[in-house]
Parts: C-alpha cells; sequence; structure tokens
C-alpha cells in the first residue's frame, strides 16, 4: 500500500470531520472509550491517532493524563489551540504510529473511528507491536472501525454526501485478494475542487483476533455497534456495521 495517509489528511479531509460529529457526539464517543477500557481519572491515555483532538479533550476533562499522537501538523496545532483554551495539560505529538517509540508508558490506548489497517498486514502488526510495547502490563487497546462482514454485503461502488457545505463524491473498489477498499473521493468547496484517495484493510472479527494474538495481545473480546455512540456491550454479528476489539497486554 502506498503512503497515502500523508496526502489524505493534509486535504480537506479535516474539514469534513470538524463538522461531521456535534461536541455532544464527540463526549458520547470519548464515554464509550472511557467504559469499554475501564477508565479511571489519572490514568496515562495514549490516543492514536488523535486528529485534532475530538476524544483527547472529553477524556482529559475526565481527569485523565493524556497524549495524542498524529502525522498531520495542521490537526495537532488545533488540537494545542484547543487544549490552551480550556487549560488542559495534554501531550500532542507528531509521530507516524508505526514509529512511536514508548516503553511501558501508558494504561490504555484506543485507535478511534476507522483508523486502523492504513498500510500492509505486517506494517499494521507493526503498529499493533508499537502499542503493545507503550501499555503497561495489563493495560488495555481499543480499536475501533468498520465491520468488513457488513460492508461486502451493503457495498456500494460511487455515493456523495454533503457536510459542512462540502459535496463529497466516492469511488470505491474492493480487492478481494488484499481485503482491502481503494476509494477516490472528489471534494467541492467554495468553487475549489480536489481529489485523494485511500486504501484501507479491513479485517474481519477472526482476523483482527489473529493479529491482535500475534501482536502479544491477550482477553481479546469483539463488540459490534451501529453507531459510533452506542456502547461495546452487544456481541459482533455480520448484522453490526461497526467492530471495537479490546485486548490486553499480559
Amino acid at each position: 500500500m502506498s503512503e497515502w495517509p500523508r496526502r489524505y489528511f493534509s486535504d480537506l479531509y479535516g474539514r469534513q470531520l470538524a463538522a461531521q460529529f456535534t461536541r455532544e457526539q464527540s463526549e458520547k464517543q470519548a464515554r464509550v472509550v472511557a467504559r469499554a477500557l475501564r477508565l479511571r481519572k489519572g490514568m496515562r491515555v495514549l490516543d492514536m491517532p488523535c486528529g485534532f483532538g475530538r476524544l483527547t479533550l472529553p477524556l482529559a476533562r475526565r481527569g485523565l493524563a493524556m497524549t495524542g499522537v498524529d502525522l498531520t501538523s495542521s490537526y495537532l496545532a488545533m488540537a494545542r489551540r484547543s487544549a490552551r483554551r480550556e487549560n488542559l495539560d495534554i501531550r500532542f505529538l507528531k509521530c507516524d504510529m508505526r514509529r512511536i517509540e514508548f516503553h511501558e508508558e501508558f494504561d490504555a490506548a484506543f485507535n478511534w473511528f476507522t483508523s486502523f489497517g492504513y498500510y500492509s498486514d505486517e506494517e499494521n502488526l507493526l503498529c499493533l507491536k508499537k502499542v503493545y510495547e507503550a501499555l503497561k502490563p495489563g493495560g488495555r487497546l481499543l480499536i475501533e472501525t468498520m465491520n468488513v462482514s457488513w460492508i461486502l454485503p451493503h457495498f456500494r461502488a460511487h455515493s456523495e454526501q454533503t457536510i459542512g457545505g462540502m459535496r463529497i463524491v466516492y469511488s470505491r473498489r474492493y480487492d478481494a485478494r488484499r481485503g482491502c477498499i481503494s476509494q477516490t473521493r472528489t471534494n467541492f468547496y467554495r468553487g475549489r475542487r480536489t481529489r485523494c484517495s485511500d486504501c484501507i484493510r479491513f479485517y474481519t472479527g477472526t482476523e483482527m483476533r489473529r493479529w491482535l494474538r500475534k501482536a502479544g495481545f491477550g482477553d481479546i473480546r469483539l463488540y459490534g455497534h451501529n453507531r459510533l455512540e452506542d456502547p461495546a456491550s452487544a456481541p459482533l454479528t455480520r448484522h453490526s456495521r461497526r467492530l471495537i476489539a479490546v485486548a490486553q497486554r499480559p
């Protein structure tokens, strides 16, 4: 797979993401993370990738010691400004998630909203191993993404939507051999037209469990939900739109 994230997230996607969720929705999603990871005040938590701190900030408001890692400088600048406005002490770092270097520093970590699977299987496994190393023994990891077992029966090669005044036209292709969905999005905003592409490897529940085990994790639990605000409580089925995996470092 190419290094598409460096280009994709520096385009207009940030505007879409900022307009896609209200503060209330982000607060609810942060509560889902907190409950699934059994977070308590004072715990050290890694948000990776953190974007512009959409969940990092509400979790910091709950008294958690947050660290956010992301590859996009503009997102991190927005996150730092927001934290300063609220007088929140949050560490934001620019780094590729394949190259983080932490050692047993965190009680928990999470990867939210289809932010896993950006690379080859080998590099995705490296991401998991890096998080494993970053967690203290007993620490938990949460991954939230689309459920490929739901995606494929509902696959749409073309669609469009309007978010925050921006019209977005999508063209998609599924590569069964690699288990990847390639997507090209054309953005129309204030007379400007841009195009960017992504390619995400989606894992079935069985595959996710296997790769987490390969990285060293145990006590792996899989949940299904249909909205990001839904709690991680229902079992994962082929009818679940989205997948949550929670795993623990022994």
